[in-house]
């Protein structure tokens, strides 16, 4: 049993994830295979869920930062395939033989020669920097060399070579294709020399989707699986829907008269008499102090400003338009409005065994029209959707729809 001591929390539309990725899936076709990115706890939304949504999506792979996110898929049972995506130690390559996890290998022959003998064969994908300037090795010289080292311990399996695309969201394009064409020629090398590599893979959502030829064997689909597209000025052309969405309750409703301030510094001076609401969020729990005086949420289904400082644990809205609020309704901060049956206190009134199936169930029912778009919110912190979903902090309660949930919306 899931306890609320404090009403702030998330509702996590696993449904919603797992037909993202089958949009998904079936806009790339059968001879594409889908590793749906799941770093960071699934981008916020709790990766063990996520892998077991993205199943049901048709996703064959997850995609990883650590061998230790990784161990936690592979500890839940998940059938998906595990690549990380990020650097890795001897002591990880270890471990990760042990427990059947890809890796990502972007170092020098002689870093390959001194790993210590695996356990277990250990599936390596090797990383080429063509333009990130992060992970990977740097020329095509470079490539042929590691993936000789690989292909030279009988305990090194070279299943993978990819790059990473830096700008594909970009309209423009130009950057992302000099990178395939950097990818394009070290691939070429490969071949020429005599390796062959069952899996390439170059782009993320953005490369995947907005370009058909750069799909290769894989595509790492990120954002888009979570509902969102890379670029918001520059959406993507399929049905995809957000599957998180934040919500918090009223605990306070005040008059405050014209020249009153809220918040630390008084950097909000009301100009009338109005209703300020106070809810038990702030950026402890990942809405960004940024939001301060500029922030949007709704309540009642009506959006209202977040007016003063956002706290550590708390912020404040401007309700003064919105007829009847009181203590015990509920705020959206992103995503699909509340419904109406949660207002009123009635979240607080159900009963603490019912109350987890009961927010699940009535999210489901929701009777309003609308949301607060994450990427709206996003754009008035200064920053991008993938760094609100992955703020959002474990205090925050995560309620899961179930795979099998009816619902009356789509």
């Amino acid at each position: 049993m899931i306890k609320l001591y404090r009403y702030t929390f998330a509702v996590v539309d696993l449904p919603r994830l797992a037909s993202n990725v089958a949009t998904i899936r079936d806009a790339l076709g059968p001879d594409v295979a889908v590793l749906v990115a799941a770093k960071a706890n699934g981008y916020g939304h709790g990766a063990v869920p996520v892998a077991r949504a993205v199943v049901h999506g048709g996703a064959e792979a997850l995609g990883l930062a650590s061998v230790e996110e990784a161990l936690e898929i592979r500890r839940a049972k998940s059938p998906l395939s595990l690549l990380v995506l990020g650097a890795i130690n001897a002591d990880g390559a270890v471990a990760a033989s042990m427990a059947d996890i890809a890796v990502t290998l972007s170092g020098s022959p002689e870093e390959i020669e001194n790993l210590p003998t695996m356990p277990k064969p250990l599936a390596v994908h090797l990383k080429l920097d063509t333009g990130m300037g992060r992970l990977g090795l740097r020329t095509a010289e470079e490539l042929i060399a590691t993936a000789k080292a690989v292909v030279a311990r009988p305990d090194l399996r070279l299943v993978g070579v990819y790059t990473h695309l830096a700008s594909a969201d970009d309209p423009d394009g130009r950057h992302a294709q000099g990178q395939i064409a950097r990818f394009e020629h070290a691939l070429a090398s490969l071949t020429e020399a005599g390796i062959q590599v069952p899996i390439v893979h170059a782009s993320n959502t953005a490369g995947a989707l907005y370009h058909s030829d750069w799909r290769y064997q894989m595509v790492r689909i990120g954002i888009g699986a979570y509902g969102y597209s890379p670029n918001s000025e520059w959406p993507l052309q399929l049905p995809l829907r957000p599957v998180m969405h934040l919500y918090s309750v009223i605990t306070r409703v005040a008059t405050l008269d014209a020249g009153e301030t809220v918040s630390y510094g008084a950097t909000f001076v009301a100009p009338r008499r109005m209703r300020v609401a106070t809810v038990p969020i702030g950026y402890a729990d990942g809405y960004f102090r940024s939001l301060s005086n500029s922030g949007i949420t709704a309540v009642k289904g009506v959006e209202v400003p977040v007016v003063g400082r956002v706290c550590m644990d708390q912020l404040m809205i401007d309700v003064t338009d919105v007829e009847g609020v009181e203590v015990g309704d509920v705020v959206t901060l992103f995503g699909r409005y509340s419904p109406s049956s949660w207002d009123g206190g009635n979240i607080a009134k159900c009963k603490e065994a019912q109350r987890a199936e009961w927010i699940v169930q009535t999210f489901c029912r929701t009777d309003r029209i609308g949301e607060v778009s994450l990427d709206r919110v996003a754009k008035l912190a200064g920053t991008i959707s993938y760094e609100l979903l992955c703020a959002v902090s474990p205090r925050v309660v995560r309620f899961y729809v179930p795979l099998t949930q009816e619902r009356r919306f789509s």
